[in-house]
């Protein structure tokens, strides 16, 4: 199941970076605007973050908690992305925020499969939720200073 989340959120992922550039132009103060750059930039340390998360809790998740509860908070971040921003957005401007359907019919199922079983396994709610927003807000913080980091290192294509 972990693997076909990490599909679903490479998908996902793939949506944002083909058509969130331009769209981030027309949607005023509900998105900052982002080149490509920036945007593809910050997509892909995000992406990365994801796959080695995954690799972690599938290699060590079972005997260190730890990484196993982080994991699971950045699956809770992504679930939490399909309605916030997407979906609120897309109902909000009245105009398809990319990566609404990918994370609606992709990540949002599939990540809450994946954290039913791990609280069936065991895991404590009050942990996965607790991560969940430690990640969260670990990564929309991270988010400006990334745009900002793929502006000065990335030659405008």
């Amino acid at each position: 199941m972990e693997l076909l989340f990490l599909l679903s959120f490479t998908l996902h992922n793939i949506e944002e970076g083909i058509w969130l550039p331009r769209w981030s132009q027309y949607v005023g103060p509900y998105h900052p605007q982002v080149s490509n750059r920036e945007f593809h930039f910050a997509l892909l340390t995000i992406t990365s973050v994801g796959y080695l998360l995954t690799f972690m809790s599938l290699q060590f998740g079972q005997s260190i908690e730890t990484i196993q509860c982080i994991y699971l908070g950045f699956i809770v971040m992504m679930c939490l992305n399909s309605v916030f921003p997407h979906l609120l957005a897309t109902i909000v401007l009245k105009k398809y925020a990319p990566g609404t359907l990918t994370g609606l019919l992709l990540n949002l199922p599939i990540g809450t499969t994946i954290i039913m079983k791990n609280i069936e396994a065991g895991v404590p709610r009050h942990s996965i939720l607790i991560a969940g927003i430690i990640v969260s807000v670990l990564t929309s913080i991270s988010l400006r200073l990334l745009f900002k980091m793929g502006s000065k290192l990335i030659d405008e294509y």
